[in-house]
């Protein structure tokens, strides 16, 4: 086997895992985060249920630690772990809050403004992966150009470069596709299913008032 298509071989390999891992991480959690995700959370919402006084700044930061940033609403999680597949639910929303947000009149997950359309969800996600494609393409370059322009196969230690920069974009580009792709998911899930946590009749203030997101 000659080394052009030895490398070629590797090339491939390594684009196909390398994406693998990235949906493969969107998808999957390991034990010992499942574990203390676990452990948070129920330590969480048991000292919400049993001090309904707790100060407002630990209760806001209690949410926040369930959810894993801080970059989101404290109100939002607390709408979110109150769904069918509350995990779920809330990490679709980390993922894909620069397209989604709580909609406070509706009381649901709502695209933002400028995502409503489907059709400007659509053109974003094939730009996404175009890019992608393209990227991939370019870190590949190297040793696609080899035998179309008759050049010797030290050429394709360009990939040195060539694949970390563009694999870097590339990454990122599929991100992009799949934040949109999980932000319909969440949306779609709340039209599948009925709140897990019933609205008393009388209508309760809400200990979470909902800030402003800055994203």
């Amino acid at each position: 086997m000659e080394f052009a298509t030895i490398v070629q071989l590797l090339t491939v390999i390594g684009v196909v895992a390398a994406a693998t891992k990235v949906i493969r991480e969107l998808s999957f959690m390991g034990k010992s985060r499942l574990a203390e995700e676990y452990r948070v959370a129920k330590e969480v919402l048991k000292d919400i249920e049993q001090n309904p006084d707790l100060p407002l700044l630990v209760r806001e930061r209690g949410y926040l630690a369930i959810a894993g940033t801080s970059t989101i609403n404290p109100a939002d999680v607390a709408y979110l772990i109150s769904l069918v597949n509350p995990a779920r639910n809330l990490r679709d929303y980390v993922l894909s809050r620069k397209y989604v947000e709580l909609d406070v009149e509706r009381h649901r997950i709502d695209f933002r403004p400028k995502y409503r359309k489907r059709f400007s969800r659509i053109w974003r996600k094939a730009w996404s992966f175009t890019l992608y494609v393209v990227w991939c393409a370019i870190a590949m370059s190297p040793l696609l150009l080899i035998q179309p322009m008759g050049l010797e196969p030290k050429f394709a230690f360009w990939m040195g470069i060539t694949v970390p920069v563009a694999g870097f974009f590339g990454v990122s580009s599929l991100l992009e596709c799949l934040k949109i792709i999980k932000g319909e998911k969440l949306v779609q899930s709340q039209e599948q299913h009925t709140r897990r946590i019933l609205v008393a009749q009388t209508p309760k203030k809400p200990s979470i008032t909902r800030h402003e997101s800055t994203s």
